[in-house]
């Protein structure tokens, strides 16, 4: 078992402090017996070890002792000073920060699990008469993150993580701002950076700061700090990460892992003593040299930048000045994520023939206050072609011109209708294009904020077998309609409210096998626990049946705050694939997100298996599969002996003979390639030698075994099903289980061409030999 102390020590006691470590068999954090020994830009140091008295004594031999207010609970015993929350500060002298460039802060803290907020662990800076901040830097822990500020909140600059620091429990912190660059560090483990400082320390106040504390903040209605904190230190310089694991007794660390071909930083995860090597699309995993930074005095083996093969998963051994030993696992990984460029979220992903298309909000804004959807197409989910601005509120909305989200797409007898939220109401564009120009049809929203009970946003649309087009939305409450014909319409006393538990936002149906599944995303879109759930129901509005959640954050890979997805089949397969946004990597947050697929599965209940977030992504998939050899086959009607499936010069197509021309026709007549669909190998499509698929359009399909009528989509694919004569076989609808092919007098279509065919009624076909 391996103990990790926490504590700062010299190396003259770290035998010792091993030792009675392992006597006592401390669980958790040791207290620490001396501070390591860097000293170098050390500004202000306060160990915080004295038994009683009102003084800060300042170890760093510059004289800055601060003055303890209120109640002082000393230890004596490594454990720092106890802050009661209600009274308890350190005044830290004026100007602490005057000329300096460059700083970090660092402490020991173990927050108390009641600590009321808002709070800081310190704050730098001063307090305008209002009683608010006027410049200054500070560290809370909810969330963990630091700030620097010229004026009041509105100016901030933060480096932030999304999740709370740990309570109860000793944690180390350091923030480090150098240049442009602030990093926050959580037990010697960078967990968060800004790259886009423009505030130096020196700079606040014009180097004149009176309100400096250690337990209290710099705005007089917050709350004061409760908990403990020893060995508090500022530097007038950006300490190193090596520095950082030093001082945070993390001797057997690693604090960072850089190679050339490295997509982003590599990923630490000190809990489980892992780092991850996300590298570029074709970088050779055989031959990786990759260059560790270790606590000072801390060795590791093999050395830094020994070529080894990663194919798999390689192991090191870090060796601390104490003697500790540590086993880190790196692996490393080809990084195809985010598959969309830039900064996008929530993103709607649906398949119109043999294309597949992305509509994502367009995220990076503040407020999420967008205006512009964007589309992107693709072929085989991997490589994206960005298609420009397909609707803009400003000029292309009359009744909204911001908060442009979450929007989604359908089609219907060749229009494409574009469902979105602005300024949190519905509304729906027409175009006859899913790349736009989209039109507004109503000229104002489809369903206007205030309508119903929470936010009107997050629109998703899913069609039935019978055609029926339902829309989904809602915030806090979930809410689903049919539309109408036209689908930019419905009624409203239709609406019904089908809110699971747990439900936030984010709705989406699919369709699999008879069984609806409804998902949606829990939480707040801010935080990393920002999930996706699911139920499972007979119908499209329900009753649902909970089951759990299917998607969620994956944090050994940086992966914070997935949700917001949709869900799109690849046709003739059971290959299931899921499109969601996480925070941005590396430093995202709730407003700068990016979007991934990743493979969803179900089990052989027809459940879904939970969902594995990667950067990997997923490998390109093909729409349509290459051509068999050797299994040309015509369609035969089993009804009407010897009439086959005909192709007209005209276009027009027929069961032979059904006119003066047929003479013509089985000469012209077209033979079909079967097509193995799915999981049996007796599902096929039928296309011809040209490579043309037969679909039907949206008509009046008959299906079996009542004569009744359905509206079918095209896409179907069929399987082969006993018919009624010997050795026949009718066609089944895999998409539409229980429905065959037979037609009355209505159009089908033989893509991509949009060819006609007219067929008889009540026809059963069957694959066979063709014919001379």
């Amino acid at each position: 078992m391996r103990l990790q102390c926490r504590g700062r020590i010299r190396q003259g006691a770290l035998a010792a402090v091993a030792a009675a470590t392992l006597m006592v068999g401390v669980v958790g954090p040791a207290a620490p017996a001396q501070a390591a020994e860097i000293t170098d830009g050390l500004a202000l140091w306060y160990k915080l070890d004295a038994t009683s008295g009102t003084v800060a004594a300042d170890a760093s031999g510059n004289g800055r002792n601060g003055t303890v207010n209120g109640t002082a609970s000393w230890s004596g015993n490594g454990e720092g000073l106890t802050f009661n929350g209600s009274s308890t500060y350190i005044k830290v002298p004026d100007n602490i920060m005057s000329g300096m460039n460059s700083i970090t802060v660092s402490m020991d803290v173990q927050i108390d699990a009641t600590q009321a907020t808002p709070y800081f662990i310190y704050g730098f800076g001063n307090t305008a008469s209002s009683g608010t901040g006027n410049g200054y830097l500070f560290t809370t822990g909810n969330s963990f993150r630091t700030a620097i500020a010229s004026g009041n909140s509105s100016t901030e600059q933060s480096t932030r993580t999304s999740a709370a620091l740990q309570r109860s429990v000793w944690k180390h912190v350091t923030y480090t701002q150098t240049g442009t660059t602030g990093v926050l560090y959580e037990d010697g483990v960078e967990k968060a950076r800004n790259t886009s400082v423009t505030l130096t320390p020196g700079s606040i106040g014009s180097g004149i700061t009176t309100a400096n504390y250690i337990g209290k903040s710099v705005y007089t209605g917050d709350k004061l700090f409760k908990g403990k904190i020893r060995d508090f230190r500022v530097y007038n310089r950006a300490l190193a990460p090596g520095e950082v694991l030093g001082l945070s007794g993390n001797t057997t660390g690693i604090a960072a892992a850089t190679h050339p071909r490295l997509k982003i930083d590599a990923i630490v995860d000190d809990a489980t003593s892992k780092i991850t090597l996300p590298l570029t699309e074709g970088t050779d995993l055989t031959t990786l040299a990759p260059q560790f930074t270790i606590a000072q005095g801390a060795s590791i083996s093999p050395a830094s930048g020994t070529p080894r093969d990663f194919s798999a998963p390689v192991t090191y051994e870090v060796t601390g000045p104490d003697g500790e030993k540590r086993t880190w696992t790196v692996e490393a990984l080809e990084m195809k994520s985010p598959v969309l460029p830039g900064l996008t979220a929530d993103p709607n992903i649906v398949r119109f023939g043999d294309t597949f298309y992305m509509y994502p909000t367009t995220d990076g804004f503040a407020g999420w206050s967008g205006t512009q959807f964007k589309a992107y197409s693709s072929k085989d989910l991997v490589h994206w072609t960005d298609h420009g601005v397909i609707l803009d509120l400003g000029p292309d909305v009359s009744w909204a011109d911001t908060r442009a989200w979450a929007p989604t797409m359908a089609e219907k007898n060749g229009k494409y209708f574009f469902y979105y939220s602005a300024d949190t109401n519905i509304g729906v564009a027409v175009s006859d294009s899913p790349t736009g120009p989209f039109t507004d049809p109503l000229g104002k929203p489809l369903i206007a904020r205030g309508a119903y009970t929470g936010q009107m946003i997050d629109p998703a649309v899913f069609t039935d077998d019978d055609g029926k087009t339902y829309l989904y939305w809602g915030n806090a409450r979930a809410y689903v309609v049919p539309l109408n014909d036209d689908m930019i319409s419905f009624d409203a006393s239709k609406v019904t409210d089908i809110t699971p538990s747990g439900y936030t936002e984010g709705s989406f149906v699919i369709k699999r096998n008879g069984t609806y599944y409804f998902m949606w995303s829990e939480g707040d879109t801010r935080d990393e626990n920002y999930r996706v759930a699911y139920a499972t129901g007979s119908s499209p509005t329900g009753p649902w049946t909970n089951r759990g959640v299917l998607l969620e954050k994956r944090l050994d890979l940086g992966i914070k705050g997935p949700g917001h997805h949709s869900v799109v089949q690849v046709p003739n397969t059971d290959d299931w694939y899921i499109a969601y946004h996480r925070f941005a990597i590396p430093g995202g947050d709730g407003t700068h997100r990016e979007t991934t697929v990743d493979k969803m599965e179900f089990d052989s209940g027809g459940l879904i298996k939970k969902v594995v977030p990667t950067l990997g992504s997923i490998n390109p998939v093909s729409v349509g599969a290459a051509l068999p050899t050797h299994t040309n086959r015509s369609l035969q009607s089993v009804n009407f002996t010897g009439r086959y499936l005909a192709v007209r010069s005209d276009s027009l197509g027929y069961l032979d003979p059904v006119t003066s021309s047929s003479t013509t026709a089985v000469k012209q007549s077209a033979t079909f390639t079967i097509v193995p669909g799915l999981a049996d190998s007796t599902c096929y499509s039928f296309r011809d030698s040209s490579g043309r698929y037969l679909r039907h359009k949206d008509y009046r399909i008959r299906f079996d075994a009542n004569n009744g009528t359905a509206t079918f989509h095209k896409d179907a694919t069929y399987c082969a099903r006993p018919g009624s004569a010997a050795g026949s076989v009718s066609l089944e609808s895999f998409n539409y289980p229980g429905r065959y092919l037979r037609h009355y007098y209505y159009e089908l279509r033989i893509d991509p061409f949009q060819d006609n065919a007219t067929f008889r009624a009540d026809s059963s076909f069957r694959a066979v030999n063709p014919w001379a």
